[in-house]
């Protein structure tokens, strides 16, 4: 009889360790991202449960602004909401997070624009993610780029000092013909005078003026990388 008892517990408890194991069996699916990140991103591994979905570490997500941006107005501890406007998926079909969540960073420093054309630049700090339902969930990211930090590009800022330049070099030019009539040259001269010459004081006014500040628009694109796994509970 007791070794009858002891099968019946045994059987009854393999049953149940069973049923954990199958209540918490974990799958790998992939994220599903934009083809351009696709192909950049180191890793795309989420893992799911019945009880959690796990992004794992070094996963990359495409947010968007979801107000306008500019660091000229931007304060240390200001927030800055991020979208994903239609949510995060994996290419299994499983909802990571659902549309309209929220990702919610923080300024931590602002650097402001400099002379010889050098861009603003503003770090922010990714604090959480805001799901629809009010649920605040943590999340350690950086921006997925080669600068910590966002700032406009040196194409930005080589542009605006070249618009610099080649204004002054028109207000130059004119300082320069008469540069050229006063020596005695005739026109084509003071041209020939007054066109070197009134580079060299548009090119002295292009590095002097102040740099470019920070700017977004609402649905601007950030690409950002996670530094630990998101856990998204069920």
């Amino acid at each position: 009889m007791k070794k009858i008892l002891s099968l019946l517990l045994c059987s009854m408890l393999f049953n149940a360790t069973s049923l954990v194991f199958a209540a918490d069996a974990v799958t790998t699916e992939h994220m599903k991202l934009p083809k351009n990140l696709e192909k950049k991103t180191p890793t795309n591994v989420v893992n799911k449960s019945d009880v959690l979905v796990s992004v794992l570490e070094y996963n990359t997500m495409q947010l968007t602004f979801a107000e306008d941006f500019t660091s000229k107005t931007a304060k240390v501890g200001d927030k800055v909401p991020f979208l994903l406007e239609n949510g995060a998926y994996t290419n299994e079909g499983t909802e990571i997070l659902p549309p309209s969540s929220r990702v919610i960073a923080e300024v931590s420093n602002v650097e402001k624009p400099k002379s010889f054309n050098r861009s603003g630049k503003v770090y922010i700090d990714f604090k959480y993610v805001e799901l629809p339902d009010g649920r605040q969930i943590p999340i350690d990211a950086k921006l997925f780029s080669s600068k910590e930090y966002l700032s406009r590009g040196k194409l930005n800022a080589m542009g605006k000092g070249m618009g610099s330049t080649l204004g002054g070099m028109a207000i130059g030019t004119a300082a320069g013909c008469g540069i050229g009539v006063a020596a005695g040259a005739v026109v084509v001269g003071g041209l020939a005078i007054g066109m070197p010459v009134g580079f060299a004081v548009g090119a002295l006014v292009g590095l002097v003026t102040p740099g470019l500040n920070y700017r977004a628009k609402a649905g601007d694109k950030v690409d950002i990388q996670l530094l630990e796994d998101l856990n998204i509970q069920k």
